[in-house]
C-alpha cells in the first residue's frame, strides 16, 4: 500500500509539472505572438524607394528577431536565482540593460513615456504586463502595492537639476520627482538603491540625503564618467548609492566592497567614437521632407539586412563575438540643404564659430545658442554627451566624415546598447530614448558592484 500511494504522489507531482510546463509554453507563445505582432505592425508603416527589401528579406528579418525573442523568453528561467530589481523611470533600458548583463534581473520597470516603455518590454519580453507600468509615479505610489525587493534603481528626469538647464528654478517640479523615488523606496525597501542623475543633483544633497534618513537609508554619491572607463563617450552622470540603516554594521564596508568594485574596471579599455561607429553603413543625410517612413540604401532603414558585427568594440558591447542579426534603427535625419552644406563645410572638431560657415550661419545673431549649436565631432576622441536633443536635430552631432548627423544606431554604439536591441516608436522617439538612457556600459559596471555587495549582505 506504501508503494502504491507513493506512485500516485510521484503521478500527482509529475501530471501538475507537465500541466504547469503547458500552462508557461502557451503563456510564451501568446507574448511571442504579441512581439512579432509588434514587429510586423512596424513592417507595414515602411515604404522603400527601390526594391531592396521584399518580403523574403522581411522573412530573414523576422526570423532573427523571433530567435532573439524565444531566447529572451526563457531568460528569467535561466536566471531565477538572480537578484531582482525595480527600475523606476526605466526609460528604453539603458541602465537596465546593463544590470542584467551583470547577472542582476529586472522585476518590475516603470515609466510614464509609453514608446520608451515599448522599448523596453520588447527588449524584455519575459517580462509580463502587470510587470511593467505605463503611467505617472506620482499617481503609482497612492494606491500600488510593491513586494520587497533587494534593489530598487531609477533616475528622476534631470532637466531641473541639469547645468544646461538656463532657466532652472530652484522649485522645479521635475526637482520634486525624487521624492516619489523615496517613498517607492520606502514601499519596497530593498536592501540598497542606486538614484542616478545629473552632476547638478549634488547642489541639493544635503536635503536628499536629509530625505532618505527619514526611512533609514544611508547615502553615498560617486561621480562617474564614461570616458574614465575607456568608453567612447563623455558622459559625466552622478549615481547615488542608498542602503538600508539596518545593515548599519556593515554598510562602510558594502560602501568599500562597491568603489572597489568601480575602480578596478577604469582604465580597462581606450575606444574611440570612429572604434564604436566606423564598421557601421555609410549614409548620407535624408533629403525628402515629411517621408518619415521611407527607407532606402542612401538613407538607412529601421530594419537593415543581416549583417555580421565582428569589431572588437561591436564584440565588447553585444558580449559575443560576431554577432549576426539585421542593423536596426541605422537611418539618418532630415536635413535641408543649408544644413548639408554646413555639415559639409565644417572640418572635424569645428563648430558654430568657424569662419567656413559664417555667410550661411543662421544663428550667427543669436548668441544665446550661437556657440553651441554645430559641431562636427573627432573620431580619434570621445564623444560628445549623448541627448535626447537629438530628437530636434544633431547639429552637435555631425558625422566625422558625412554630411549628416548621427544615426540612432550610431547613437546607440556610443551609448554601448547591443546591436540586436530594438528602439520602437518614431525615429525621433529612437534619439530620445537613447539620449535619456544611462550608458549600458556603465549599467553593466554598476551591475557587478551591486552584485558583489547583495552578496554580500546576504551572507550578513
Amino acid at each position: 500500500m506504501i508503494i502504491v500511494w507513493e506512485c500516485e504522489i510521484k503521478s500527482k507531482e509529475f501530471y501538475k509539472k507537465r500541466l504547469m510546463t503547458q500552462k508557461n509554453k502557451i503563456s510564451e507563445n501568446k507574448q511571442l505572438n504579441f512581439f512579432i505582432g509588434q514587429i510586423e505592425n512596424e513592417l507595414k508603416k515602411i515604404k522603400y524607394t527601390n526594391d531592396t527589401f521584399g518580403r523574403e528579406s522581411e522573412d530573414i528579418i523576422l526570423s532573427h528577431l523571433k530567435q532573439k525573442l524565444e531566447k529572451e523568453l526563457k531568460h528569467n528561467i535561466l536566471n531565477d536565482n538572480s537578484f531582482k530589481f525595480i527600475d523606476l523611470f526605466c526609460g528604453a533600458g539603458g541602465l537596465s540593460t546593463g544590470l542584467e548583463q551583470a547577472g542582476l534581473l529586472p522585476d518590475l520597470g516603470l515609466d510614464k513615456d509609453k514608446s520608451s516603455l515599448l522599448t523596453y518590454h520588447f527588449n524584455r519580453p519575459f517580462l509580463k504586463e502587470e510587470q511593467i507600468i505605463n503611467d505617472d509615479i506620482k499617481r503609482i505610489t497612492k494606491d500600488f502595492e510593491f513586494k520587497k525587493t533587494p534593489l530598487v534603481v531609477g533616475g528622476p528626469p534631470c532637466q531641473g537639476f541639469s547645468n544646461a538647464n538656463k532657466q532652472r528654478k530652484e522649485n522645479d517640479e521635475r526637482n520634486q520627482l525624487y521624492k516619489f523615488y523615496i517613498h517607492t523606496v520606502d514601499l519596497s525597501s530593498p536592501d540598497v538603491f542606486v538614484l542616478e542623475n545629473v552632476e547638478g543633483i549634488l547642489s541639493h544633497f544635503s536635503q536628499i540625503q536629509n530625505d532618505f534618513a527619514q526611512i533609514n537609508y544611508s547615502l553615498f554619491p560617486y561621480r562617474l564618467n564614461t570616458k574614465d572607463f575607456g568608453f567612447p563617450q563623455n558622459r559625466k552622470r552622478v549615481f547615488i548609492l542608498g542602503i538600508n540603516n539596518k545593515l548599519s554594521k556593515i554598510s562602510n564596508e558594502l560602501n568599500s566592497i562597491f568603489n572597489k568594485a568601480i575602480l578596478t574596471e577604469k582604465d580597462k579599455f581606450n575606444f574611440t567614437l570612429w572604434d564604436a561607429i566606423s564598421d557601421l553603413p555609410q549614409l548620407k543625410a535624408k533629403s525628402e521632407r515629411n517621408t518619415t517612413y521611407l527607407e532606402s540604401d542612401e538613407w538607412g532603414f529601421t530594419f537593415g539586412k543581416v549583417k555580421i558585427n565582428s569589431s572588437k568594440y561591436s564584440n565588447f558591447i553585444n558580449q559575443v563575438n560576431d554577432l549576426k542579426f539585421p542593423l536596426l534603427n541605422h537611418k539618418s535625419k532630415f536635413n535641408n540643404t543649408r544644413d548639408i552644406q554646413i555639415y559639409s563645410l565644417l572640418k572635424q572638431g569645428e563648430g558654430s564659430d568657424s569662419k567656413s560657415i559664417a555667410d550661411i550661419n543662421p544663428y550667427l545673431n543669436r548668441e544665446d545658442i550661437f556657440k553651441d549649436k554645430f559641431f562636427k565631432l573627432l573620431p580619434n576622441e570621445v564623444s560628445k554627451t549623448i541627448t535626447a536633443h537629438m530628437y530636434y536635430d544633431c547639429h552637435m552631432y555631425i558625422h566625422p566624415f558625412a554630411a549628416r548627423g548621427l544615426t540612432p544606431r550610431e547613437a546607440a554604439r556610443i551609448q554601448g546598447f547591443p546591436d540586436d536591441y530594438l528602439f520602437l516608436g518614431s525615429p525621433n522617439e529612437w534619439y530620445r530614448q537613447i539620449g535619456n538612457a544611462v550608458s549600458p556600459l556603465l549599467g553593466r559596471i554598476l551591475g557587478k558592484a551591486l552584485n558583489e555587495i547583495l552578496n554580500r549582505i546576504y551572507e550578513y
